[in-house]
């Protein structure tokens, strides 16, 4: 599969039980789409392999049964790999909602017209996300608030903010 129709949504943690059973952690909202989506797919550097999963809730994280791995041993050499999903399975967002991977490479500018630089990366904060802007030189984090962020334009490639070229 083509890696930029896959999206990250989890990712494989330690074994659970001597059986093949290993923790995932999910990274969709809530947490507990990532049961939802079939057939995951296993993957580092960009490469995936499609696999049968069995998963479920376990204390307030999840676990799964993944394909091959029928022991503790085979569950433990999955740790790390990402779990992925074919992007054609998520809904589509809701009204005003964007992807974050949607966010990602679009050029930003404020409201006057000026280029701050490209979104790199999205962090999550328990405040409110932030958009990690390269302006080719340096990293500038600006949040992901109504208040900042004028208006997201994908089709355009951009998004704009009320934020000013010397702030940090």
């Amino acid at each position: 599969m083509n890696a930029a129709e896959v999206v990250v949504v989890g990712v494989v943690g330690a074994p659970f039980g001597v059986k093949g059973w290993i923790h995932v952690r999910s990274f969709t909202e809530p947490a507990e789409n990532l049961l939802a989506y079939q057939p995951w797919l296993l993957g580092r550097a960009e490469r995936w392999k499609a696999v049968t999963s069995e998963a479920r809730a376990h204390r307030g994280g999840f676990v799964a049964h993944l394909g091959e791995a029928g022991d503790r041993d085979a569950a433990a050499a999955m740790a790390g790999l990402r779990i992925g999903v074919d992007a054609a399975l998520l809904p589509p967002p809701a009204e005003n909602e964007t992807y974050w991977r949607d966010l990602v490479g679009l050029h930003v500018a404020s409201l006057s017209g000026e280029a701050l630089g490209v979104v790199s990366r999205i962090v999550p904060t328990p405040a409110h996300d932030v958009l990690a802007i390269d302006d080719g030189g340096r990293e500038r984090l600006i949040p992901f608030v109504r208040e900042i962020v004028a208006d997201v334009d994908l089709a355009a490639g951009r998004l704009r903010v009320d934020w000013q070229p010397g702030w940090p």
